[in-house]
């Protein structure tokens, strides 16, 4: 039986809408460690989603 290995993985966008920090990250977890720190550091306004 065949595994679609990409069924496995996620890819999260994380943007800040105040300035021009973005990343990709593998986790939902990681998503909203990124969220925490950039808004911890700027207090901008930062959003991520599943993009895979």
């Amino acid at each position: 039986m065949a595994c679609d290995m990409a069924s496995h993985y996620r890819t999260f966008h994380v943007v800040c809408r105040d300035c021009q920090t973005e990343s990709l990250v593998d986790s939902e977890e990681r998503a909203r460690e990124f969220v925490d720190e950039h808004t911890a550091d700027s207090d901008h306004t930062v959003d991520f989603k599943r993009v895979a």
